[in-house]
């Protein structure tokens, strides 16, 4: 990929318009060229009278299909459609991509969006249709995973149609059937050459090199309606064999939490908004922001100094990661708590001596409990985050530092602007565990006397002998602090989502909301006995449990 495509990617999008809108005409009409240029008469016709064929109501919503466009920068740049072929297939056609923009995988991308839209308006498969002179194309169905429909060994201008299809859902693709179906409307085609009606894709299939066609005498063939087919879902017993156990050990817990007289409800209502425990509360989330702070802060810089090209900073980084990622959390407390054994006293002065005649200080009066809880959780989280923010920086293509870097946009810039948005969707994740992991790490100041949530609980049921209820109110505020860090990580990182994904994922709301709304049209008549209907709702709880 050039820098120019990496520079313009981000401007990419997809729009639906109709067959006949005026920005699809550049392309089309670029397609009907390249048809003539490549086929002639081969097929007895000019070769893009296959483009004007289908009205445009055959690519309408109303009538089943679709028309994409790809747009980059308000331009078009690949298209693609599809049509009904029948209730479960859509027909894909048009695949195109501007001369100016091969070589750059759009098609691919057109193809994968018209399939995700099939799949949004209840088709399990895709067919389509292509010429012998299209290798290009062949190449592109095969690596998006299409079955072909006709025998690979033969000479491509012996097959002359070329079908592929492809199965949408988690059902395989049934290969006898659709092969049948993509003879049948071959068939029909070839013994009806006037035929121009908006339900049939190409038409001919000709002798080639004779002047006078053969006639064959043929009864006309009957229209076969298929009957309704019976969906039947498939039975995943091993999962409901699980699923039972599960919910077995689940509602037994559930059943000895109102049973069980030791857990001593009433001792932690008592204690769970006790002034203590809140106080203790309180020590907990403040070492938490200040470490969360410190080592974020911390850890860029780092993180910075290893990607630098400079061996002293990039080694004393690696140094100081490696270091602070050796030695247990609790060792760094208790050291930094009992600094005064090694330093009586720190301050500012001479190098190298022991002469602060600038400022002095005494390390114990210096370096409190709580200070000695936060340094250590600082520096400790500091080696972690350095890694994040540097795996995060590394997952952004190459190509946006070079692309950046030809635009002539300073460092700062390039940083700030467009490498750390990107980074930002690899390093959300690993942070929010990480201030997780903190938020309970916090309970190892306990060493140093520091009252925080669960130093506090111990003092309490040391106290009373009333131990499970004073722990089941510390574990029910880490769990509390737990949810509400992960519900804004939800958020955090679906805002970053955006870049990424052409739809953002739904929110816990949403996908409440539209279960329910699911679950109460199926409360009406609206599937009764139509299988297929039936079957379309089915694969409507697919796609709402797919973007979780």
């Amino acid at each position: 990929m050039t820098l120019h495509e990496h520079t313009v990617q981000v401007t990419d999008r997809f729009v639906y318009v109709a067959a006949d809108d005026v920005l699809a005409e550049p392309l089309l009409r670029e397609l009907e060229q390249e048809y003539d240029a490549r086929y002639g008469e081969f097929f007895g016709e000019k070769a893009s009278a296959e483009i004007r064929r289908y009205p445009v109501e055959a690519f309408s919503p109303e009538q089943g299909g679709a028309f994409v466009l790809l747009l980059r920068g308000g331009v078009p740049i690949a298209g693609g459609a599809y049509k009904r072929f029948d209730e479960r297939t859509a027909e894909l056609k048009r695949i195109w991509t501007s001369s100016a923009h091969r070589r750059q995988g759009l098609a691919r991308r057109v193809v994968r969006e018209l399939e995700d839209e099939a799949v949004r308006r209840g088709y399990t498969r895709a067919y389509l249709t292509t010429g012998p002179r299209q290798p290009e194309a062949k190449h592109l169905y095969f690596q998006t995973g299409y079955t072909p429909l006709f025998d690979t060994t033969l000479d491509p201008e012996e097959v002359i149609v070329h079908g592929f299809a492809k199965s949408l859902d988690d059902e395989p693709l049934d290969v006898a059937g659709i092969t049948t179906a993509h003879d049948a409307s071959l068939a029909v085609r070839s013994l009806n050459p006037s035929n121009r009606d908006a339900e049939e894709p190409f038409d001919k299939l000709r002798e080639r090199g004779s002047s006078t066609p053969e006639v064959v005498n043929v009864a006309p063939a009957k229209r076969v309606v298929p009957e309704a087919v019976k969906v039947v879902p498939t039975r995943h017993w091993w999962r409901w064999v699980l699923s039972a156990l599960v919910a077995f050990v689940v509602l037994q817990f559930v059943w000895s939490l109102f049973t069980n007289q030791q857990y001593e409800w009433n001792v932690f209502a008592e204690y769970f908004f006790s002034q203590s425990v809140l106080n203790s509360l309180g020590v907990t989330l403040g070492l938490t922001v200040v470490s969360v702070i410190g080592g974020f802060i911390l850890g860029a810089v780092l993180a910075n100094f290893r990607l630098s090209k400079s061996p002293l900073l990039s080694g004393a980084a690696y140094a100081y990661i490696w270091f602070f990622r050796s030695v247990p959390l609790l060792v760094q407390i208790l050291v930094w708590y009992n600094l005064g054994y090694l330093y009586p006293t720190l301050g500012l002065g001479t190098p190298f001596t022991t002469d602060f005649w600038l400022v002095e200080f005494s390390t114990t009066t210096l370096i409190t409990a709580f200070a000695a809880a936060t340094i250590g959780l600082t520096l400790h989280q500091a080696a972690y985050f350095a890694e994040i923010i540097r795996g995060g920086i590394l997952s952004v293509d190459q190509g946006q530092l070079e692309a950046s870097a030809a635009l002539g946009l300073p460092r700062r810039v390039r940083f700030f602007r467009i490498i750390l948005p990107q980074a930002a969707r690899a390093i959300l994740p690993n942070f929010f565990n990480e201030v997780i992991g903190l938020v309970k790490g916090t309970s190892v100041v306990f060493v140093v006397a520091l009252p925080e949530l669960f130093y506090t609980v111990q003092v309490i049921y040391n106290r009373n002998q009333r131990v499970i209820p004073l722990l089941l109110v510390a574990v029910v505020w880490y769990a509390i602090i737990t949810t509400v860090l992960s519900i804004i990580q939800f958020y955090v990182e679906r805002h970053y989502a955006r870049g990424a994904h052409r739809e953002l994922p739904p929110t816990p709301i949403q996908r409440a909301t539209a279960w329910i709304k699911l679950q109460w049209a199926r409360l009406g008549d609206e599937t009764g006995d139509d299988p297929l209907a039936a079957e379309k709702n089915r694969r409507h709880d697919t796609v709402l449990g797919s973007g979780s």
